[in-house]
């Protein structure tokens, strides 16, 4: 079997492929991270307290599920371009391991606790993890840049 070729990708071979590929990965990622950040919020009682955590993700279930079947799909196309570099680099590894973690975590026990009637410090500490979770994600994906 030949060695992968790079530059027979066509977000390789555009100006515009990568950088608009890109656009399309971070918007969703805000869009999915920000909608579980609103209910991580809540959990911890600094946010829309006018509403239940379950109530909250009800309202934002559709958008968090969009946000990161776009993150993943377009995550797949970037990693398409070069997968022997991302695959050599530290802080993508991480942001998969933590994809992966976070996904989990965030429709097992984080929808348990926020859809159920935990404490306010079980909210609290689900809520935190949840948050240094995405956090760590976030963070991981923009030092793949400088890997």
């Amino acid at each position: 079997m030949p060695a992968y070729d790079p530059s027979t990708n066509p977000l390789n071979n555009n100006e515009w492929a990568f950088p608009l590929t890109e656009c399309f990965h971070i918007a969703a990622m805000a869009l999915s991270v920000g909608m579980i950040v609103l209910v991580d919020l809540r959990l911890l009682g600094v946010g829309l307290r006018g509403q239940t955590a379950a109530q909250l993700v009800a309202e934002t279930e559709l958008w968090t599920l969009a946000g990161l079947a776009v993150v993943i799909a377009s995550g797949l196309m970037i990693f398409s371009s070069d997968p022997v570099a991302y695959l050599h680099s530290g802080p993508f590894l991480f942001k998969m391991a933590a994809l992966l973690v976070a996904t989990v975590y965030n429709y097992t026990i984080h929808r348990m606790v926020a859809c159920g009637n935990a404490s306010p410090l079980a909210g609290k500490l689900v809520g935190s993890f949840s948050l240094a979770l995405w956090c760590s994600l976030v963070f991981a994906g923009i030092f793949i840049a400088f890997a």
